[in-house]
This record gives C-alpha cells, structure tokens and sequence, in this order.
C-alpha cells in the first residue's frame, strides 16, 4: 500500500539535533538531511545534492545553512543554493534542493512528506506531557525495526500480548479486560484495565505498594499515519487517575521503507520528578521491553509474512483484542485510496 503523504510523521526527537552535523533519516523511501541552524531553527532537506548528487547529511551546518561536504554548495532551509565558492561563484538554476515542512512541538520534529501548501501545524497531535514545562520529565529513546510500520501499530493497540511478551508486564490474574471504546473519524482508541488487582513487577518499581490492591489503566490513543500515546497508570481501587501514577508513553512509527521503521519512543511521569535513578531505571526498562521483546518479535512476523504487509492479504484469524488494530488498519487504507484518488484528478485549467 502506498504511503499517506499529507499527514505529519515524527522524524527524530529534538534532542537527536544538537550538532553541527547532520543526521540523515530515509522517510517514506526519501533519503531526508536533519539538522538545526545556528539559530536554533529544525530543517529537512531532500539528501542529495544537486551538482554530483552527494548526500546533504555528510555536509556540516555553517550558519542559517548546510554546506555540501563534497564541494562546499551551501543551500538555505528553503532549498534554495546561497553559496558557490568556485570560479565566479554563479549559481546554476538547477541548484535547487527540496525541502519538507517541519515544526518543533513537545520536543519532536515533525515532518510534512506531502505538498508543502497543506502543511498545517493544527493537525500535529497533542503530546503535551513531553512539553518541557516541567510538569512531567521524560526519557526518550530510537528503535529501528525490520518490519512494517502496521504491524508495530498492531501490537500497540492489543497490549493484551504484555501478559505473555513482557515478564515485567504479566499478572498473575491474566491479560488484562478491553472496553468497547467509541468510534471517532480520525482516532482510534484501545483501553484496556485491571480492576482490583496487585500491581505487577512495573508498578512495583515505581512506587506502588505490591501488597495494595489497584486499578490498572492502558488507553492508547492512535492517529494516522502511526503515533499513538498510551495513557498507563495505577491508582488505588475507585480513585482518579490524577490520584495515582501516570506514565504518558509516546509510541511515533514512520516508515522508512515498506519493511523497515522509524520507531520514536519515550516515557513522561508527574511524580519522583527529581528521582534520576528512576529516569535511568525507566530508560534502561524502555530500551530493554522494546528492543529485546516487542521488536525480536515484530521483525519475526515480517520475516513470516515475506514481502507481504497487507494483513488482510494473509487471512489472518482475528480475536476480539484486535478490533482497534483492524481500525486502524481500514482507516489508513481508506486515507490512501482518498489521497491517490486526489493525486490522481486532472487540474483544471483557466476557462
């Protein structure tokens, strides 16, 4: 299936720009240049060159720019050649690179891959708990998956697979009950809880007494074309969530081919704020659940699949847990084929 162009994807975390250097990210199957002016300013260019077709990323950041490593080309954020340091320094008509939309917001770096003109920040997501206010602190982390960005998004919609995939997540009384959530245009809600249990090995390390009953909370909230927010924590019996520990987790999947992702993660918490214990805890917790357990086994399911990403393709059998992740999946198809369906029409033409 094609990929959504008009929609925002998240390219890197900000705190993945802090050098002169570039980072380059294929997005969408498009080799894509990351860097951050002297201003402070987040830019993406198209990552080649336009005189030899040398990749902008091995290129270093001089000023509002980014200087071509191979010849010292240097090209505005717009795109736009500013600089040629040979002969009499004109510059070719053709030396001219594409540029992507993107905007800074609750620490991410968001990407535009489609027309530049419907660019519109209004449509990023909320991730306000990674907003650095100091409400919530956050640790954040990088995956790169082998695997289709859909079949991320279908575990982290069915986090009934915690109970077998996760040790740290497990609870003896079993997989946790999945609500009926409403139907919205563009979201896709999957909430599962744990009434009146005691807390698994997780909570226990964050603070929650393992001989006290709670209710345990996961309600991921998905957007196209691949982020979600899961809203997980623990209170105690029949008290509001704002009582108890919240972990907000961003989950942002952009697919660098058909069959490899960017996968963008991190963890906010409102309390023990100035506990860095508990920040190296959760990071090395994070980095250990999802390189080591999620991801083993979603690139073993590409690897089942072969070429396939369409899962429909493949008949699968379908439980009841996998009604938000099938949602999800007809909804991105239906973006698609009303996105190629536009691409497709004719421009008219003056009368």
């Amino acid at each position: 299936m094609p990929f959504l162009r008009e929609a925002w994807y998240g390219a890197a975390w900000s705190s993945e720009l802090i050098e002169a250097t570039p980072i380059a990210r294929t997005l969408l199957g498009e080799p894509v240049a990351l860097f951050r002016t002297e201003s402070g300013s987040a830019a993406a260019l198209l990552d080649r060159c336009p005189h030899r077709f040398a990749p902008l990323s091995r290129g270093k950041v001089k000023g509002e720019s980014i200087e071509c490593g191979y010849h010292g080309l240097c090209f505005s954020t717009a795109g736009a050649c500013i600089r040629n340091p040979h002969g009499n320094g004109h510059i070719p008509s053709l030396a001219v690179v594409r540029a992507f939309p993107v905007c800074e917001r609750h620490r991410i770096v968001w990407i535009w891959m489609g027309e530049p003109a419907e660019a519109d920040p209004a449509g990023i997501p909320d991730f306000a708990p990674f907003d650095a206010d100091g409400e919530f602190v956050s640790v954040f982390g990088y995956l790169h998956v082998h695997a289709n960005y859909q079949l991320i998004s279908d575990n982290l919609l069915d986090l009934s697979h915690g109970q077998y995939l996760h040790p740290l997540f497990s609870n003896p009384a079993g997989p946790p009950v999945m609500e009926d959530s409403p139907l919205e245009e563009r979201r896709v809600w999957a909430r599962f809880n744990r009434k009146s249990q005691y807390p698994n090995k997780y909570f226990q390390m964050l603070g929650f007494p393992a001989d006290q009953l709670g209710d345990h909370r996961n309600h991921m909230r998905w957007e196209p074309p691949g982020t979600m927010l899961l809203d997980v924590g623990m209170t105690r019996v029949g008290r509001a969530p704002k009582e108890g520990l919240s972990i907000p987790t961003a989950h942002l999947l952009t697919p660098e081919t058909e069959t490899t992702t960017h996968y963008l993660w991190g963890m906010a918490r409102d309390f023990r704020k100035d506990d860095q214990r508990l920040s190296d805890d959760l990071l090395r917790t994070g980095i250990d659940v999802f390189n080591n357990e999620d991801k083993p086994m979603i690139e073993a399911q590409q690897r089942a699949m072969g070429a396939e990403t369409d899962l429909f393709k493949l008949r699968p059998a379908l439980l009841q847990t996998d009604g938000p992740a099938i949602r999800a999946r007809r909804m991105m198809s239906a973006l698609v084929v009303e996105e190629t369906a536009q691409r497709a029409r004719p421009v008219a033409g003056p009368a």
